[in-house]
C-alpha cells in the first residue's frame, strides 16, 4: 500500500520512546494513525470503545483509516454513521454534559460529505455518488464562510454528477469555481470536466436524464488525500479591551512528507491541488471567531476551549486526470516530496474489463 514507506522512518523514531499504541481518548488517535498506520488506528478505535469520547469523531477518524486501506464501503458507512449523529444532535450552546458534544468546524462539515463522495466514486456507485454530491453542495451552501475555498467540494460533486448523467447539475456545481493559481502540466482537468459536461447537456433529451455519452477512451481520475492536516493548539480570542476567551488556532504539521503526485505516462501528468486544508481550516475557524466577537462572546465558556478536531484529515486534496492508452495494463503513480523527489510509488493495476469510460481511484497518503 502506498504511504507505508513514507511512514517508516517516523514510525521507527516513534518506537524508540513509545510503550504501545493504546489510547484513552479520541484526540490521541492522530499519533497512532500517523506513526503506526491505519491498522493500528483501527485497533485503537475498535467498535465498542465508548470510553474514547465523542462517537461522531470516532467514526470520522475510523473512516480515514478505512479509506487508506481501500475499504471504501466500510469508510462510507463510518462517515454515514457520523453524519447521522451530527445531524440529530443539538447545538453546543444548548447541550448538556461535560464536555458537550463535539461540533465540527465549517470545513469539517463539508469534508464529511466530500470524503464520503470520494468513497462512492472509488466504488463507482453513480447513484450514491450523486446523492452524496447533493449533500456536499448543501453543506457548501450552509457554510456561509466568505474566506473558505470550497471549490474542491464542487469539483468532486461535478465528477459525481457526470457519471450519474446529471450534466446540468454538474455544470451548476462548477459555476464560480476559480481557475487554479498554478496550472497543471498538461490539460487542465477542471476545464476538461466542464467541456465534457457541456457536451453531455447538448446530447441530453429535453426532459429527464440522459445516459452519459458513450466514451470509448479510458479516462482515469485519481483523487489524492495527501500529507498531514493541521492540528488545533491552545490560543485565546480577544473580545475587546481586557476581555478574552480561551480559543484555538490551527497549526501545520511540518515537514510534509508528500505534497503531490505524478502519473507516469509517455507524457507524465502532474496532480492539481484542489484545496489547502490548513488554509481552509484557518479560514473556517476565523469565520466562527468573527461571529463570536460580534456577539461579545455570548454562549462561550471563557474557561473552556475545545481542541477536538478531525485529526486524520490530509494537508491537501489533489486531482489527477488522464486518458489511458488501451494497451496499458498498469501505470505507476509516483508521490512527490517537498523537494520534488520520489517519496513513494504505487503501481496501479488496471482492471482487464475496463475497455472505456471513467475509472476512479482514491488514495490517502500521509
Amino acid at each position: 500500500m502506498a504511504g507505508q514507506a513514507v511512514r517508516a522512518l517516523a514510525a521507527a523514531a516513534a518506537l524508540i520512546g513509545a510503550t504501545g499504541c493504546a489510547v484513552t481518548t479520541v484526540d490521541q488517535v492522530d499519533f497512532v494513525y500517523y506513526f503506526y498506520g491505519p491498522e493500528a488506528a483501527l485497533g485503537a478505535l475498535s467498535p465498542g470503545r465508548a470510553d474514547l469520547g465523542d462517537p461522531a469523531l470516532v467514526e470520522l477518524e475510523r473512516s480515514i483509516a478505512l479509506l487508506e486501506l481501500g475499504l471504501y464501503s466500510d469508510s462510507a458507512s463510518a462517515i454515514g454513521r457520523a453524519a447521522r449523529i451530527l445531524e440529530t444532535r443539538p447545538p453546543v450552546a444548548a447541550a448538556l454534559g461535560d464536555p458537550p458534544p463535539w461540533q465540527p468546524e465549517l470545513h469539517e462539515r463539508v469534508l464529511v460529505h466530500s470524503v464520503e463522495l470520494a468513497d462512492h466514486l472509488a466504488l463507482y456507485e453513480p447513484a450514491a455518488a450523486a446523492e452524496t454530491a447533493d449533500r456536499t453542495l448543501a453543506a457548501v451552501a450552509a457554510a456561509e464562510c466568505d474566506g473558505c475555498d470550497l471549490d474542491f467540494a464542487q469539483v468532486l460533486a461535478a465528477l459525481a454528477y457526470e457519471v450519474a448523467g446529471r450534466h446540468r447539475d454538474g455544470l451548476a456545481a462548477l459555476a464560480g469555481v476559480a481557475a487554479p493559481e498554478i496550472e497543471p502540466e498538461g490539460d487542465d482537468p477542471i476545464i476538461e470536466l466542464r467541456q465534457r459536461l457541456e457536451r453531455g447537456v447538448i446530447a441530453a433529451e429535453p426532459e429527464g436524464l440522459a445516459p452519459p455519452p458513450v466514451v470509448t477512451e479510458r479516462s482515469l481520475a485519481v483523487i489524492l488525500l495527501l500529507g498531514r492536516g493541521p492540528y488545533k493548539a491552545p490560543d485565546k480570542l480577544e473580545l475587546g479591551p481586557g476581555r478574552s476567551v480561551r480559543w484555538a488556532s490551527y497549526l501545520p504539521r511540518d515537514p510534509q512528507p508528500v505534497v503531490g503526485a505524478v502519473l507516469e505516462l509517455d507524457d507524465p501528468v502532474v496532480s492539481l491541488e484542489l484545496v489547502d486544508v490548513e488554509r481552509l481550516a484557518a479560514a473556517s475557524l476565523a469565520e466562527r471567531a468573527g461571529r463570536v466577537v460580534a456577539t461579545g462572546g455570548a454562549g462561550i465558556d471563557p474557561k473552556r476551549r475545545d481542541l477536538r478536531h478531525w485529526s486524520s484529515l490530509p494537508d491537501t486534496i489533489h486531482l489527477l486526470a488522464a486518458d489511458i492508452p488501451t494497451e496499458l495494463e498498469s501505470v505507476d503513480l509516483v508521490f512527490l516530496s517537498p523537494d520534488g523527489l520520489e517519496a513513494d510509488r504505487e503501481t496501479l493495476e488496471l482492471p482487464p474489463e475496463w475497455t472505456g469510460g471513467r475509472l476512479f481511484v482514491v488514495r490517502r497518503v500521509p
